[in-house]
């Protein structure tokens, strides 16, 4: 018999919790591969930013975040909550395409656009379509089972 202490769960929960842990943290994880590297391609293209530029892309990413939130809520005033959604298939929360999107955006804007506005630009729609397509994924991965 193996006894858990409060600092170690017992070996049949420890695979629940980390099936948990892993499902809470699918979405922020695929942003988090999305506004670094949009960010790095940015970087690439454009040269290490400034301190405005890094704002300027923040900026960005806070933005996208309202819009598509606007969007998904009809408001930004409109308050939200985590729902509880259906098992979806592991798979949706791969990001390939979602986070592949953003990238390959940001690395068009990085490289068309000479400005600063650039990283403003790619702030926004990394966030925005990372977001959208995520969605899509998930809605897609529950409608399939």
């Amino acid at each position: 018999m193996v006894l858990a202490t409060p600092m170690q769960p017992a070996p049949s929960r420890y695979r629940e919790h980390l099936q948990t842990t892993v499902a809470r943290s699918a979405a922020p994880y695929g942003y988090t591969l999305t506004i670094w590297t949009s960010g790095a391609v940015t970087t690439h293209a454009r040269g290490i930013p400034s301190t405005v530029e890094a704002l300027l892309l923040l900026a960005g990413a806070v933005s996208g975040f309202v819009v598509t939130a606007a969007v998904a809520h009809g408001s930004v005033t409109e308050a939200f909550s985590m729902r509880e959604q259906r098992p979806v298939r592991l798979w949706a929360g791969f990001h390939l395409l979602s986070v592949g999107s953003a990238i390959a955006v940001s690395t068009v804007v990085a490289h068309l656009v000479a400005s600063p506005v650039a990283w403003v630009l790619v702030g926004f729609l990394a966030t925005g379509i990372y977001l959208l397509v995520a969605a899509a994924q998930f809605a897609v991965a529950e409608r399939i089972g």
